[in-house]
């Protein structure tokens, strides 16, 4: 595997602050679809933000159990290299370590069955583990439909303008 570029914890946050503008038809560019041949849901976008940045999001959930899902945001540099930014999961059955926490004897460093929040660091880059390695524990969301809403306010998606009607049927001109 070619050896990339570290994403600095300052390009980072710059990354998952930028601005992203939804399309008008995103809330069904979010609902997953049966993926063939396999036991969960799944769908994926491109959107670029307001710099001009080009990112990828994909959502999964497991059909089996419903609590068991991810959304996660990629960037995409310019050379065409995808760095997995964040990656917001629910509750799997397969254990979590962050390992330099349990190198350094954190008591909290491995988890299960929870829902966790995985986010790129700098430093675990420089240590030769995945962008996202590190991961914590989080009560911002318990559901599906709650982290899609909890991942687009934490990573600067921002809502398209909706043209409501000119009147709501109750009463007014025909």
């Amino acid at each position: 595997m070619p050896i990339h570029r570290v994403l600095t914890d300052d390009e980072i946050a710059g990354l998952l602050k930028e601005s992203k503008p939804l399309p008008v038809n995103w809330r069904v560019r979010l609902k997953p679809l049966p993926k063939s041949g396999f036991k969960h849901l799944q769908r994926e976008f491109q959107v670029r933000g307001v710099n001009g940045n080009a990112y990828r999001v994909v959502l999964r959930q497991s059909i089996v159990n419903i609590l068991d899902f991810s959304v996660i945001l990629f960037f995409q540099d310019k050379d065409g290299v995808e760095f997995r930014l964040c990656r917001y999961n629910g509750r799997h059955p397969s254990r979590h370590t962050n390992r330099l926490e349990k190198a350094r004897g954190h008591v909290n460093a491995i988890f299960q069955d929870q829902f966790h929040i995985h986010m790129a660091t700098e430093r675990y880059q420089q240590e030769g583990y995945e962008i996202d390695g590190y991961a914590e524990v989080t009560d911002r969301y318990s559901s599906f439909e709650s982290v899609i809403g909890e991942f687009m306010k934490a990573t600067g998606f921002q809502l398209p303008e909706e043209k409501l009607p000119l009147f709501d049927g109750l009463g007014g001109p025909q």
